[in-house]
């Protein structure tokens, strides 16, 4: 039906344009930059869930993000893994993920921190992130729980972040940038304890399906076939799908048309292209083999979705 991506989804930038995709801008909150689309230094923002849009994304990121939950749930998407947040969740993205944020309760409230690669530059030098900080990277869990005294000093690391934001004294960026090398820092103590604590599932299976969405979520816009995946993880096509659908309603390949669902919404959402000229980017052999497609995963064609989004 489809061949591999040419060109992948929109890259969202921190910058200005970003406020508008999560915030509604009535400006009732104070906290942090909420009723600003200023950045600080163009790379870095800190953010409440306060006047936070009712959906965001899907949209691939180009930028870090950590996300504090203090109250109430919510549904956040990266890539394939699906997150329910409660109280003392956190949660990591790294750029080059498709990120999703959803049904959020009425009490939810997060504080989260937007960053470029280049802001935190001096402190990413020291740091091995895909070793030392699993969570920085596309192997590692991206979302976990922490005990309450962590969350409760993060939350008081991010206050001091805001106090900074909002008196603005000499060397304010160098001490937002060391505090979020502490928030990392003890973010990764509860990272380990959670693990002891609560060790990954030993079934096999469930271990195949965990590294084959994690392997679909990073290389999904070169990768498209299961045989692929199946080599990348050393096993037989037919092992992966059995693993796939002892742990899921789902076989490999309708994970891998679940992220070409996120690529087409996305382009739908936030490009001006016509219906033709997506299909044809996503490399479908006709915009009638995208229709259907799309339909057959969304119960709305392109048009009526893009047109219900409006």
């Amino acid at each position: 039906m489809y061949k591999s991506l040419a060109e992948g989804i929109k890259k969202v930038k921190l910058d200005s344009e970003l406020y508008k995709l999560h915030k509604s801008g009535d400006g009732s909150s104070d906290f942090g930059m909420d009723n600003t689309s200023a950045l600080l230094e163009q790379g870095f923002g800190l953010y409440s869930t306060k006047d936070l849009k009712k959906n965001i994304g899907p949209i691939k990121t180009q930028y870090y993000r950590i996300s504090l939950t203090r109250g109430g749930s919510a549904m956040f998407e990266v890539g394939l893994e699906k997150y329910h947040t409660k109280r003392n969740s956190i949660l990591f993205g790294i750029p080059d993920q498709i990120f999703s944020l959803s049904q959020f309760s009425h009490d939810f409230l997060a504080y989260y921190l937007l960053f470029t690669e280049h802001f935190i530059a001096d402190v990413m030098l020291k740091i091995n992130r895909k070793q030392e900080f699993p969570f920085l990277s596309f192997s590692g869990n991206q979302c976990f729980q922490l005990d309450e005294e962590t969350a409760q000093e993060l939350e008081n690391i991010i206050f001091h972040i805001h106090q900074e934001i909002k008196v603005r004294k000499q060397g304010t960026s160098d001490m937002i940038r060391l505090y979020i090398h502490q928030i990392i820092l003890l973010s990764s103590r509860n990272y380990g304890n959670e693990l002891l604590s609560h060790p990954p599932a030993l079934h096999a299976h469930q271990n195949l399906y965990s590294q084959f969405l994690k392997s679909v979520g990073q290389y999904y816009t070169t990768v498209r076939k299961v045989s692929e995946y199946a080599a990348m993880l050393h096993i037989s096509p037919d092992h992966l799908n059995r693993a796939i659908k002892s742990c899921s309603d789902k076989t490999a390949h309708e994970h891998i048309d679940e992220m070409l669902m996120m690529e087409a919404k996305a382009l739908l959402l936030h490009t001006r292209l016509s219906i033709a000229e997506i299909s044809y980017q996503l490399e479908f052999s006709s915009p009638s083999h995208f229709n259907r497609f799309f339909k057959k995963y969304s119960e709305l064609t392109p048009v009526e979705f893009r047109n219900q989004s409006e």
